[in-house]
Order: C-alpha cells, then structure tokens, then sequence
C-alpha cells in the first residue's frame, strides 16, 4: 500500500462551518435579542428583561464558543495572522457584563442595568464589525467567492 505525504488541503468542512452567511446570522439573531432585552429593560418590564436577557446570554455564549472552538483557529491557520486574542479578550469583557446583568436586580437598580445592557450591546456591535471587516474577506476568499 502506499500513501501519499500530507499535503496541506484546505479543511472545506471547516470552511463550511464558518461562511459568513452563517456568523451573520448568528450577529443578526444577537442583534434581534439586544433590541428585545432593550425594549423590555425601557418599558420597566423587570420579568420580560430577565427573560429578554437570559435568552440573550444564550445566544452570545454559544457564538462565543462557536467563533472560539472552529472560527479563530480557521482564521488563524488560513491567513496566517498572528492572533486572534484581542478578539478574545473582547468575549472575556462581554462575559464579564453578562455576569454583571446576571447578577444585578433589572428592577431595583433600572438605570444600571440599562446601562449595563447598552455597554454590552456597544461592545458586541464593535466586535462584530471587526469580525465583518478582519474575518470575513479571508473565509471569502477560501470559499472562492
């Protein structure tokens, strides 16, 4: 039997698992989540906020662990860049105010936690813009598009 040497073949499977249809879907249903929680946070429904918020944290620390488990190790690999840590560091800073909404009374302490979500949504659409403009153009470009 002889086997060929491993050459460097692109990972398609991985490819597939980040087009960027599919992170701005994740940022999109983020998005539509942060509009909820805001609306709810304004209108001084403490339980529709909480729920709001929950569903909220859901979401994020699943594309968190998404963009943390096979988007920046693809990154990485295939642009070469040195590092995705500062676009970790941005999840750890948001999983720090997610803690703070988890922890805070969104009915007693109304202006903190209305500032809280608006500091998070702040964050996340900086974060996003980042990925769109780093990210996207490279797994573009792997995908042949």
């Amino acid at each position: 039997m002889h086997v060929k040497a491993a050459g460097r073949a692109r990972p398609r499977i991985g490819l597939m698992l980040v087009q960027s249809g599919t992170l701005s879907e994740h940022h999109r249903r983020c998005d539509a989540l942060f509009g909820a929680a805001r609306a709810a946070a304004m209108a001084g429904a403490a339980a529709e906020v909480l729920a709001c918020v929950a569903a909220l944290r859901g979401a994020l620390l699943e594309h968190f662990r998404y963009e943390e488990e096979h988007v920046f190790p693809l990154y990485e690999q295939e642009s070469g860049a040195a590092s995705t840590q500062s676009l970790r560091a941005q999840h750890d800073d948001m999983r720090g105010i997610l803690w703070l909404l988890a922890t805070a009374s969104a009915e007693e302490e109304r202006v903190r936690y209305r500032a809280d979500l608006a500091e998070l949504q702040a964050l996340f659409d900086a974060h996003a813009a980042d990925e769109e403009s780093r990210m996207y153009p490279v797994f573009e470009r792997l995908l042949g598009r």
